[in-house]
């Protein structure tokens, strides 16, 4: 080969390494960039090997150049930069939140349509909804108590919920139950005891005290509280000051019954609890099988027979203890708690990634105590938001479009990642192929198992600045597709559980408020932003235009299109049972004047994100005026 092509093909290679380089850093270090640098090097090095006479020099020259190169690699991956500051996710007015308005409350209230709010006749078979609403008190079957082993879990957490307090703040539990050898009456012991005959510290905290008797400062009663709850089973102990806008305002239980914050008052402090769902049931789960739900259901229960024992312990020693546990037994929001416990920060996914006890992998019981403890830094900080900002995975495994792509939104003053819960809720509790759905927590790289590899992965992404952009890659493909870790399961590669089909209402269906339900009415600002979505228009599968392995989101068969191009993945479809179509939702539509009036004479309640807690509850304190930070909201609580 002539001596000048020879050089022009070399020259070549250098310079599409240059030009991918430049690729690299202008597409905010795209993972496909960094392959072509990696490709164009080795091709030109290997040319420069193969059609050249290496000299001495030149060769020290391509050793000192590679090594270089990777060396400069593994500073940037590994050298232990400082981690990101931990957000502040407070950026404006929050307030109190409603429990007749999260996600499953709006689908269990009829907010979402009657066909979803009665999607467990299409799951549990005819012999059985009669006797099975009888054993609930006539409650309805639901998604969750189809099968035996989602009865079993679900109905464990209903049998601890008698136990969760001695009393009745906002109507539940609504049959209280006096916890077995209790010797006394009330909310707790009226004189204060201790540990136990002796207050003999445990052994690991007495190490790390250095004094075997108890002397009840904040840092023991935190540092034996936490070996306890490990003990039980927890994963991870949390504890942190409460900031009393985590109270829900309305309860679910009873239908809207308020929560005045004066009844909680003297709940200054949050003890949270972990179980793991465990990744071989979440990675080996289809997310359109009946077992989907059930892991839900064993941590539930398993959270919440920890979080009832340690909250006992405390009443016995003479404090006052609220457990708040699943499935829908919490009376404060379970996340802003992992969050300032400092144990883990928002994720894309709305949810806190906690990386201690398996990512997004787990569920959480809450105590709520007046038992001083030293509570833990509640700003630190894992790099998750930064990687979830450079990530989307689980934005892409979503069947239904549910959780965003781009960039944190502002809602409720709070600046994080926001879920549509309607379309999430609807097609969970709606899912004609299974049982809820699973897809986010098998994609999400935090909720692998703790390998050393898995561990060095969360090492980087806390600390280097160049592993979120790698690992990530918004809009692209990441390093996470590549490596693509479900190996070896059941569960199929990353997507391929699209199309799903999923309950959805009759054609023009909208929802019509003002509603009233129970004590609560819902108003024009409860209406779900996406109701067209909700009878199969626009019912889009996935990320539109994103292809991976031979996927393409956004496309939906012809087979799941009638004449009119509308999806078919409607309950009449479904082999396994069908709906009433003339069925109702529940509640009383009444006229605008009937509600103002309804809320005015205090008949009636109203509330959450979109109205001020001032416009239903007397005033305790000042903290809903501007934009609090936690700091400050916990400040003013503890007064």
């Amino acid at each position: 080969m002539d001596e000048k092509l020879k050089k022009y093909i070399l020259i070549g290679l250098w310079v599409a390494a240059a030009a991918s380089l430049v690729w690299f850093f202008a597409s905010e270090l795209n993972i496909n960039a960094l392959f072509a640098i990696m490709l164009c090097v080795a091709a030109a090095m290997g040319w420069w090997s193969m059609m050249f006479k290496i000299t001495e020099k030149m060769r020290n020259i391509g050793i000192i150049s590679m090594s270089s190169f990777w060396t400069i690699i593994a500073f940037f991956m590994f050298f232990p930069f400082p981690a990101p500051e931990a957000p502040q996710y407070i950026q404006g007015e929050v307030h109190r939140f409603s429990e007749m308005n999260h996600g499953f409350g709006r689908a269990y209230m009829g907010v979402l349509g009657p066909q979803i709010n009665n999607h467990g006749y299409v799951y549990t078979d005819k012999e059985m909804i009669e006797p099975l609403a009888k054993a609930r008190g006539g409650k309805k079957p639901s998604f969750t108590t189809t099968l035996p082993l989602s009865r079993a879990l679900f109905g464990a957490t209903t049998l601890l919920d008698g136990l969760r307090a001695p009393d009745q703040v906002q109507g539940e539990p609504v049959k209280v139950l006096k916890y077995p050898w209790t010797t006394f009456e009330g909310a707790h012991r009226d004189k204060k005891i201790g540990w136990n005959k002796g207050d003999v510290l445990l052994g690991n905290v007495a190490g790390k005290l250095g004094y075997k008797t108890a002397k009840y400062t904040p840092e023991e009663n935190a540092l034996m509280v936490k070996e306890i709850g490990l003990w039980l089973g927890s994963e991870d102990v949390g504890i942190c000051r409460v900031d009393p806008r985590w109270f829900f305002s309305h309860d679910i239980m009873t239908a809207g019954t308020p929560l005045p914050l004066e009844k909680v008052e003297e709940l200054k402090y949050g003890i949270q609890v972990f179980t793991d769902q465990r990744w071989r049931r979440v990675l080996n789960d289809p997310g359109w099988s009946w077992w989907s739900i059930t892991k839900s259901g064993q941590a539930y229960s398993t959270s919440a027979f920890i979080a009832v024992r340690l909250a006992q312990t405390l009443r016995d020693m003479g404090y006052a203890a609220r457990v708040g546990h699943g499935g829908i037994n919490y009376e404060t929001i379970e996340t802003p708690f992992s969050v300032y416990c400092g144990l883990g920060e928002y994720g894309r996914l709305s949810d806190a990634v906690v990386p201690s006890v398996g990512g997004l992998r787990f569920k959480s019981a809450t105590i709520l105590t007046d038992f001083p403890m030293a509570v833990d830094p509640p700003r630190q900080s894992y790099g998750v938001t930064r990687f979830c900002s450079h990530c989307d995975r689980c934005a892409r495994s979503c069947p239904v479009n549910a959780i965003p792509m781009g960039k944190r939104t502002i809602e409720n003053g709070i600046e994080m990642w926001h879920v549509d819960k309607d379309k999430c809720v609807r097609f969970r509790t709606g899912n004609l192929n299974g049982n809820c759905c699973n897809e986010c927590l098998k994609s999400c790289p935090y909720n692998k198992p703790a390998t050393a590899f898995h561990l060095m992965g969360n090492y980087m992404l806390k600390h280097s600045y160049l592993a979120p952009f790698l690992f990530g890659n918004v809009n692209g493909v990441g390093l996470e597709d590549w490596l693509d870790y479900q190996y070896g399961t059941e569960s199929k590669q990353f997507g391929v559980n699209r199309p799903a089909r999923w309950i959805l209402e009759n054609p023009g269906f909208k929802t019509e408020f003002p509603r009233k339900v129970g004590r609560y009415i819902y108003t024009e600002e409860d209406r779900s932003p996406d109701e067209e979505w909700a009878t199969g228009v626009g019912a889009k599968m996935g990320k539109v235009g994103v292809t991976y392995k031979g996927i393409q989101w956004g496309e939906i068969p012809a087979r799941l299109l009638d004449e009119n191009g509308r999806s078919k993945n409607v309950h009449w479809d479904n082999p396994k049972g069908e709906l009433d179509k003339d069925v109702k939702a529940i509640g009383k539509v009444l006229t605008k004047e009937e509600a103002d009036a309804m809320l005015k004479e205090g008949k009636a309640f109203s509330g959450g994100w979109y109205k001020k807690d001032e416009d239903v509850y007397p005033r305790r304190s000042k903290y809903e005026k501007g934009t609090w930070s936690y700091e400050k909201a916990a400040d003013d609580w503890a007064l």
